[in-house]
């Protein structure tokens, strides 16, 4: 996905890293965890989720919110949920 995206974490203490444009935000177990259980939910949902969770000050929101609308808002929301039900844990 082009902008922004959940994934493992290549090492370290951190289960997963969001890439947020040019930038990493590491993703702690519970923050992992809140999105895994918002992945079950509505798209609009799981994207209040991201925001809250990634979200760690206002210019962060607002990067995730450009490049969330890059293309299709509901295909990015489907993909990412998918992407974090995949994430087996640590």
């Amino acid at each position: 996905m082009k902008g922004f995206s959940i994934a493992p974490a290549p090492q370290g203490i951190y289960p997963a890293v969001c890439h947020i444009g040019d930038s990493y935000l590491p993703l702690t177990e519970e923050g992992l965890a809140r999105l895994k259980t918002a992945a079950e939910a509505s798209p609009a949902e799981f994207y209040r989720a991201v925001l809250e969770i990634a979200g760690v000050s206002t210019y962060v929101k607002e990067r995730i919110a450009e490049l969330w609308k890059e293309g299709d808002v509901g295909e990015r929301s489907r993909q990412l949920q998918q992407a974090v039900k995949q994430f087996s844990g640590r």
